[in-house]
């Protein structure tokens, strides 16, 4: 369902213009006319219906009205924390844009022992993202979008409540638990760490371990570092939301 990420200084007034990208987006790319209505969603998740009033060469008028619109949930929605150790070129665009779209809460990058430095500095890497994540947004329908935030040592992530149930998906069967038993007494609240092209090193796992991170394993296939992240998160959401449904049992 394609919606309207309000800008961050909408404070919930009835009328509001629209300039520059925001107005290119309603009137090029969902090619919206003067009287045409789109769902909008502002920075908290409150939904909104905006409907165009007039239009004029890079910018817009529109009136916003309160919705009481929501898309159907199986429950409570899971908070997913992404910490991904920065892949090669361009991946970290991809996964941005794909976990916006899977509804996850907020991105932590990583630089790790394999990480393989990239050009470009800090602030013009998180302004790309942040402007990929509001585009996947609007092109989902996703209801929050996530908290992004500037590139951290691997080594600066210690363990405490913040991370919920911690969880490393690692490429190998290093732990002994499913993910369904990993998951079994979450409140609901999941950190997910990916590694990045050539993986974790022992030394990493190990400190993540004594930080409280449980290891998790998808499989013996080889995933794509982009692959993977979405993956981890799919399954983790969806193990979340039914497990109502399911039960563990101890047959051999």
């Amino acid at each position: 369902m394609r919606q309207f990420l309000l800008p961050p200084a909408f404070a919930g007034q009835d009328r509001i213009r629209l300039e520059g990208e925001d107005a290119h987006y309603l009137t090029r790319v969902l090619r919206l006319r003067e009287g045409d209505s789109v769902p909008a969603l502002d920075a908290g998740g409150v939904r909104y219906l905006l409907s165009l009033l007039s239009v004029g060469p890079g910018w817009c008028e529109a009136a916003v009205t309160a919705s009481g619109a929501q898309a159907p949930l199986r429950g409570p929605a899971p908070e997913i924390t992404l910490l991904q150790c920065l892949p090669k070129g361009s991946k970290m665009d991809s996964i941005v844009r794909q976990a916006t779209e899977a509804g996850v809460l907020r991105i932590v990058p990583l630089v790790s022992e394999h990480t393989i430095p990239q050009g470009g500095g800090p602030a013009g890497r998180l302004s790309r993202w942040q402007r990929i994540a509001r585009e996947a947004l609007q092109q989902s329908g996703n209801p929050r979008l996530p908290l992004l935030e500037e590139p951290r040592p691997l080594a600066a992530v210690h363990g405490g409540a913040e991370w919920g149930t911690a969880l490393v998906f690692h490429e190998t069967p290093v732990g002994e638990e499913s993910l369904h038993a990993l998951l079994a007494g979450s409140a609901g609240r999941v950190s997910v760490l990916i590694g990045p092209e050539g993986g974790l090193s022992p030394v990493e796992v190990a400190f993540l371990r004594g930080q409280g991170f449980r290891p998790a394993w998808m499989g013996s296939a080889v995933l794509r570092v982009d692959t993977a992240a979405i993956a981890a998160v799919a399954l983790v959401k969806q193990i979340l939301w039914e497990r109502s449904e399911w039960s563990l049992s101890n047959r051999q």
